[in-house]
């Protein structure tokens, strides 16, 4: 298993999963947030994730840890009304998709560009229930990866919003670099052939 990881890393493909690449741009989208609560002397919240977003759990627990590592603490349900700030965070969009099929050499395995995409608006919501700040931030991974994994690495068939379709095209397999191979070959042929006339 590690001289297939090995021979991936060598030929330029990625092993992270689509889990992996998401966190990747959900820590870009979400960093910001502590610095701006920092600036308004803002150390405790009550974090709410709004919508109906399959990803919600995963970009509040992503958030939690990234407010706690920058000493925001993280206090109960919004119900409680502890922290007297409610940090309210929406997913506008948190998705992988895939992008470009291309072939490293022209005989080459395929392999896919994967991008993770990451957009979230957040409002901080005083007390009183007024609305003292709201951002919106954004956050993008990615990477390339072997065709022949892209099913494998997208995890759980239940998280949709990780496992977008392959994109269509490029189903040519050996034959198509063969043909692009014997069409060049030829065209060699024939100019050295009337050269030779």
């Amino acid at each position: 298993m590690n001289l297939i990881l090995m021979v991936l890393a060598l030929a330029g493909y990625s092993d992270r999963t689509n889990v992996e690449l998401a966190e990747e741009a959900l820590v870009m989208a979400c960093v910001p947030i502590p610095d701006s609560l920092a600036s308004m002397g803002v150390d405790c919240v009550t974090l709410q994730i709004e919508g109906t977003h399959e990803g919600g759990w995963f970009l509040e627990q992503t958030l939690t840890a990234i407010l706690d590592d920058r000493g925001v603490l993280v206090a109960g349900s919004p119900e409680d009304r502890s922290a007297q700030m409610v940090l309210s965070v929406r997913p506008m969009e948190l998705r992988v998709g895939y992008g470009d099929i291309s072939r490293p050499w022209i005989v080459g395995a395929k392999r896919v560009e994967r991008i993770a995409t990451v957009e979230v608006s957040t409002q901080l919501i005083d007390s009183a229930g007024s609305v003292v700040m709201t951002m919106r931030t954004s956050g993008t991974a990615a990477d390339v990866i072997s065709w022949d994994d892209a099913d494998a690495l997208a995890g759980s068939d239940s998280w949709t919003w990780l496992s977008s379709e392959l994109p269509v095209g490029g189903e040519g397999g050996i034959l198509e670099p063969l043909i692009v191979t014997g069409v060049v070959a030829s065209l060699v042929y024939l100019f050295y052939s009337s050269r030779a006339d």
